[in-house]
């Protein structure tokens, strides 16, 4: 599709786009309007935040217009931009330059038009001819059209994956727009240049209630001007030329002119640091005085944190599948041909005499030593470098003029991006050079590396540098394979599982892909897959490759699992990827193993798990009616899925992680002060209210006998202030299950711990995992009767089973009273624990498990 073709069908969705509710459609004559705008001085203006130190100078300089910039960067200068500072602010940079972007009205008061374009762009022409040639007949307002979507919550599917948008407010910004009924297709802008009568009372309360949206809520402003937009019945002028790419500005690189650099969603750097000060100066009574908009900034702080932090399971794999939906999207493959279409035209436009390069004279002997090291390792696309800058030969042009006049993100369309252009330039401190030139010049013999996955792994300048990293990869793997049997490592892992190579071994080579990450695993993985395979690779009959979730986004997953390179996979509860895992795995004849401690074929609303399991039922269904094993944690579970006419399934129970989880004496503290214990995750509401009553019945009981009945509750509850139960507060949550067992082993002083579980179908699939817990710790317990806890506890003998309010009342009075049975609980669940619920069993299970699938 060429640059015109592309451009028409831009124009087509653009004119379908226009006559959406949000735009004004007046047919009257704008001449009025116009000359108004003519007699009057129209403030250009812009905003840096950050260390940009240039302000692109206009091809066009309108008259009777003053050009201004608004900058907290004090080394700013323009021959031409009026430079003014920027207020003080606790607001983050993208904020702190959007307020002179929404507010005209209070910085440009002596103006009576304005407008605001981003620094991302450079002025190609004249913005009064933009304006008077789209404007409306007494229009406040003129935006460009968004044709890439004309839908809010469009806008919100595409934004939610930007790292730089808190996911969990963006999500309450929607559901809070639905519900005001707020209409679909409303219209949308791209708002990035705005011409404004921003003086005039309708524009100062639409900008005033765009900033409060773009404070109370996230900072994506093209979501929130459609909404205030309806809210206020305004209307702006449209215009419909391709905003990346016009006669009248262009983009330039691919920096916003506000830099931002998240790690974690928040927002409000500035206001937690100046805070942070004033914290450490007060004492306790001590307050501080907060503006509206720094309290929506740290509730926004507090929302965002708690959706990254709460959002665990499959939420890499989410973002990975909702990336790729988007990059797969109509919008984009109509505006990305049209953004390369339009870079080519730029160069062709502002190079119209390209300098013809076959009798070009290297003379020096370095650049042709550059030529033949860029030829040969094959590091320049020449077919996509060409489209940039026709030319006879483009390594020699490249080194003559692309190398010294390109932008970074220019070379990053034509340079191998093996060749990480912006690593090699922080991480070397290459900062006035032409990255790739500098590397064949000096980088290659101080051994510098150029890409953060890989070390320094060129040999030499002959050969292709794929066929190079493919070697080098390859000998790290077989020497990982040589002296590791439970493979961990990252690097080792994405190459092993792309590689063409097929490693030939006299191990069963097992890839194991967990729901969690590797360092961040909670009980399941632990306890389940971690524990017992690595115990299991000690034997030498074994290679594991471990997969947690952070690594399966940073693979190329159509190129993965392209050789038998496992024999047997292993697939853990629920993973994003599985269709793809075992598309390959069947292709290559690996035997697939499914396992899970929950029941992820129920799709029952009161599933704790309902909405995670109704996203992913058809990935799950698809897999275990698939697999050739099915290993389970209880035989209820091995019921559920025997429902479904599988019958490739074995159960491997629970045990004592006696590795992690301490063995403690029974711990007798006197009969003066009792404390009731419970841990677990916050999932369990419901399961803590089965014991509400009891626990305040027994307050009141032994209250009168002169006994202080305690219960106190860890992880499960976040609740500081209920009148029942006391909070224990973990270090941080979620915490991986090996940091937590240490915890716990050191902080539940409990003198007996509860199992309360509601009855649900969900619930009766639980092991008994819990009870090998608390015995392990030298707790005696009470648990709900239902099955898993009916067949793993003796009643009596160790433990208790309660099936009503009044057994939970009865049988934990008993053990409050009698501390010498609670010893005998302790004794006798340890003896169990020890004998049916060891690691060595489990172990063998799987080992016998392995080999039979190996040997079929």
């Amino acid at each position: 599709m060429g640059y015109d073709e592309i451009y028409e069908t831009y124009q087509e969705v653009s004119k379908e786009h226009i006559n959406r509710p949000l735009f004004d459609h007046s047919t009257e004559s704008a001449e009025e309007t116009i000359e108004d705008i003519k007699n009057n001085k129209i403030a250009i203006y812009t905003a840096f935040t950050g260390d940009y130190d240039t302000l692109k100078h206009p091809e066009v300089i309108d008259e009777n217009c003053d050009y201004i910039c608004f900058t907290d960067n004090d080394e700013l200068t323009s021959d031409l931009w009026k430079i003014i500072p920027m207020e003080e602010s606790i607001l983050d940079n993208n904020r702190k330059a959007k307020q002179y972007k929404l507010l005209p009205h209070k910085y440009l008061k002596d103006y009576k038009y304005s407008f605001w374009i981003d620094g991302t762009f450079k002025i190609n022409g004249s913005i009064r001819e933009y304006i008077y040639k789209y404007i409306r007949a007494n229009s406040k307002m003129l935006v460009v059209v968004h044709t890439e979507r004309d839908c809010v919550y469009e806008e919100y599917k595409a934004s939610k994956i930007i790292p730089r948008y808190p996911r969990a407010v963006m999500e309450e910004q929607i559901e809070y727009y639905k519900s005001q009924g707020f209409p679909e297709h409303y219209g949308l802008g791209v708002m990035g240049a705005l011409f404004r009568q921003h003086n005039h009372p309708d524009v100062i309360q639409v900008m005033e209630d765009w900033w409060d949206e773009n404070i109370k809520f996230t900072n994506q402003d093209q979501l929130s001007f459609a909404y205030v937009a309806w809210k206020n019945d305004f209307h702006p002028s449209v215009s419909h030329i391709y905003y990346w790419d016009n006669e009248y500005w262009s983009k330039q690189g691919g920096n916003y002119h506000h830099k931002v650099i998240l790690t974690t969603p928040i927002t409000s750097d500035n206001l937690r640091a100046k805070i942070g000060v004033e914290v450490g100066k007060m004492e306790i009574g001590d307050t501080i005085e907060l503006s509206r908009e720094e309290l929506y900034l740290l509730v926004n702080d507090v929302k965002g944190m708690a959706g990254y932090r709460i959002d665990t399971a499959g939420r890499i794999g989410f973002l990975q599948n909702e990336y790729n939906e988007f990059l797969n999207s109509n919008s984009l493959k109509l505006t990305k041909p049209l953004r390369v279409a339009g870079d080519f035209a730029r160069q062709v436009k502002n190079n119209p005499l390209l300098r013809g390069m076959k009798n070009s004279d290297m003379g020096v002997t370095e650049e042709l030593e550059s030529y033949k090291a860029i030829k040969n390792l094959e590091l320049l696309n020449e077919t996509q470098y060409n489209m940039m800058h026709p030319s006879i030969d483009p390594v020699l042009h490249f080194i003559e003029e692309g190398s010294k006049t390109d932008s970074i993100d220019d070379k990053l369309k034509y340079i191998d991006p093996v060749f990480d252009l912006y690593y090699y330039i922080y991480e070397n401190g290459v900062y006035d050079e032409d990255p790739l030139i500098h590397y064949v010049e000096k980088g290659f013999k101080n051994k510098l590396r150029f890409n953060r996955k890989y070390p320094h792994f060129i040999n030499n300048f002959k050969d292709n540098v794929h066929l190079q990293l493919d070697n080098f990869a390859n000998e790290r793997i077989q020497n990982e394979l040589d002296n590791n049997h439970y493979i961990t490592d990252s690097n080792v892992l994405i190459d092993y599982i792309v590689t063409e190579k097929e490693f030939k071994t006299d191990t069963i080579k097992v890839g194991v892909f967990l729901e969690d990450n590797f360092d961040n695993m909670n009980a399941c993985p632990f306890i389940r897959i971690h524990i017992p395979f690595s115990r299991l690779s000690q034997s030498g009959d074994y290679h594991f490759f471990i997969y947690g979730q952070e690594i399966m986004p940073l693979l190329d997953i159509d190129n993965m699992i392209n050789a038998h390179i496992f024999d047997i996979i292993v697939i853990q509860r629920v993973n994003p990827y599985s269709n793809k895992i075992l598309k390959k795995a069947k292709k290559h004849n690996i035997k697939i193993v499914y396992e899970s401690d929950d029941d992820f074929l129920d799709i029952n609303p009161t599933n704790p798990s309902y909405n995670y399991i109704l996203g992913n039922f058809d990935k799950i269904k698809r897999l275990v009616t698939n697999v050739d094993q099915i290993v389970v944690s209880t035989s209820e579970l091995k019921k559920r899925f025997e429902k479904s006419n599988l019958d490739n399934i074995e159960i491997i129970k629970n045990y004592y992680v006696n590795d992690s989880l301490p063995l403690r004496p029974f711990t007798f503290r006197g009969n003066e002060f009792i404390k009731i214990g419970y841990f677990g995750t916050l999932t369990h509401d419901n399961d803590l209210e089965v014991v509400r009553n009891v626990i305040l019945r027994l307050k009141d009981m032994f209250s009168k006998k002169g006994i202080t009945v305690l219960f106190e509750v860890a992880g499960a509850s976040i609740d500081e202030h209920s009148d029942w139960f006391n909070v224990h507060k973990i270090p941080y949550y979620p915490m991986p299950i090996s940091t937590f067992y240490d915890w716990l082993g050191k902080h539940s002083d409990w003198d007996i711990g509860i199992i309360p579980l509601v009855n649900t179908e969900f619930n009766k699939c639980k092991s008994e995992l819990k009870y090998i817990e608390f015995a392990a710790l030298g707790i005696p317990v009470v648990a709900s009767a239902i099955d898993v806890y009916n067949e793993a506890i003796e009643d009596g003998v160790t433990g208790f089973l309660a099936n009503n309010e009044d057994e939970w009342v009865d049988k934990l009075s008993i053990l409050i009273e009698d501390p010498i049975l609670r010893n005998g609980m302790v004794n006798n669940a340890r003896e169990d624990i020890f004998e049916n619920y060891n690691i060595v069993s489990r172990v063998e299970q799987w080992d016998n498990i392995f080999k039979k699938l190996k040997e079929d």
